[in-house]
């Protein structure tokens, strides 16, 4: 099955949203045995809207729409799939009720405005929405299949699922291994990989670089992923989905012990992903941000120690490791300083980066030197730092 995958809104094309729905979608398909052959943006105006799913049902047997079927005058894409295939929209009073109710669980009456999510193109079948006020719709139209679903994630991935299953979407696509990697570049993994990089006979190897390292993707060869595995198992952290702040939660209750963070640099990012895993109130403790030298000092950090080496040093971020460990009395203490910029700080260029480990082993410190893509990268390359430090922690 050949599909095209389309973010519905304007607010995509201007980059007031970033559209991680159409990918998201795409990889899935793809995962299920689908070939994915374009993905695109629309703005909200029906008639460009209908022209590209006509060009796109005249192309592929799949559309996939995400977006527009809120209750607002732009939401138009129930309109616009109506006449693309030429159905006339029709009221389900069924849905019209279920939605009255989702409002009558939060305490609030239904807007007039809202009956028009109870529409759809006639013969659609509804995909289910408990979490929110917009259903999606299935239709099967000359041999192909068209399912349109609302933008916000929580929402549409149920949905999916259940248009998926209906369309009989459940094989497994072409053999992927995903092999993550930290503190190395693409350029190492070029020099490590050689030749199996790139494509061969019936086989892919490809590296994208992600705020937690590198990643090293293959296709097409169980074989080939076997080969890779052992060129580079020193630096691999991970495989597939898995996540480092879900490695190292899992680490953590593996072990049975505690975390507790004192962050710098990452503002509060690094506390942000680890309560991101569910079930982590069980190992990590909390955490503090201590943005300024005298913040440091309150929380535990000897005035000696900023005096001496300064906010960013690994002397301080072991210090801060420490103070953290004994603040919250967790078994292990983690700790990130460092410069994002746009200013250099203390001698130190942008994407300065040290993080502290302190332990019932010692203490642990590492030095990292990022690349000044912007503050906001620094801040993401320095929390995942600390992570895949903690981590590789023997």
């Amino acid at each position: 099955m050949k599909a095209t995958v389309v973010g519905v809104g304007s607010e995509l094309i201007e980059g007031r949203t970033l559209d991680t729905n159409t990918t998201e979608i795409a990889r899935d398909l793809v995962d299920q045995g689908s070939e994915v052959g374009v993905t695109f943006r629309v703005v909200d105006r029906k008639a460009e809207l209908v022209a590209e799913l006509r060009h796109a049902l005249d192309r592929h047997d799949l559309v996939v729409t995400t977006g527009g079927l809120g209750p607002t005058p732009d939401d138009l894409t129930r309109e616009a799939i109506a006449e693309a295939v030429g159905a006339p929209l029709v009221f389900d009073p069924d849905v019209y009720r279920q939605i009255a109710a989702f409002f009558a669980r939060l305490g609030k009456p239904m807007p007039d405005i809202n009956k028009k999510q109870a529409m759809k193109p006639a013969g659609a079948l509804w995909l289910e929405n408990p979490r929110g006020t917009a259903p999606g719709f299935l239709l099967r139209w000359r041999g192909k299949a068209v399912v349109a679903l609302p933008g916000p994630p929580a929402e549409w991935r149920p949905m999916w699922r259940s248009a998926r299953e209906t369309l009989g979407l459940t094989g497994r696509g072409r053999y992927t291994k995903v092999f993550k990697t930290f503190g190395v570049g693409e350029s190492d993994l070029y020099l490590a990989l050689g030749e199996l990089l790139g494509a061969g006979q019936g086989y892919e190897v490809t590296t994208y670089a992600k705020p937690w390292g590198v990643e090293v993707v293959v296709r097409g060869s169980e074989a080939v992923a076997r080969a890779v595995r052992r060129r580079i198992k020193k630096a691999i952290w991970g495989e597939d989905e898995d996540t480092l702040p879900g490695l190292v939660v899992r680490r953590l209750r593996a072990e049975g012990r505690t975390l507790a963070v004192m962050e710098s640099v990452t503002g509060g990012l690094l506390a942000s992903l680890l309560t991101d895993v569910p079930g982590v109130s069980k190992v990590f403790l909390g955490g503090m941000v201590s943005y300024t030298g005298e913040a440091k000092v309150r929380f535990g950090v000897s005035p000696a120690v900023l005096d001496a080496h300064g906010q960013v040093s690994p002397e301080t971020a072991a210090a801060m490791a420490a103070a953290a460990r004994e603040k919250l009395g967790a078994d292990y203490g983690l700790a990130v300083t460092g410069v994002a910029g746009p200013e250099g700080l203390e001698g130190h260029p942008v994407g300065t980066v040290f993080v502290g480990l302190a332990g019932p082993e010692g203490h642990q410190t590492r030095g990292y030197r990022f690349p000044d893509q912007g503050r906001e990268s620094v801040r993401q390359r320095a929390a995942y730092a600390a992570l895949a430090f903690f981590w590789s922690r023997a």
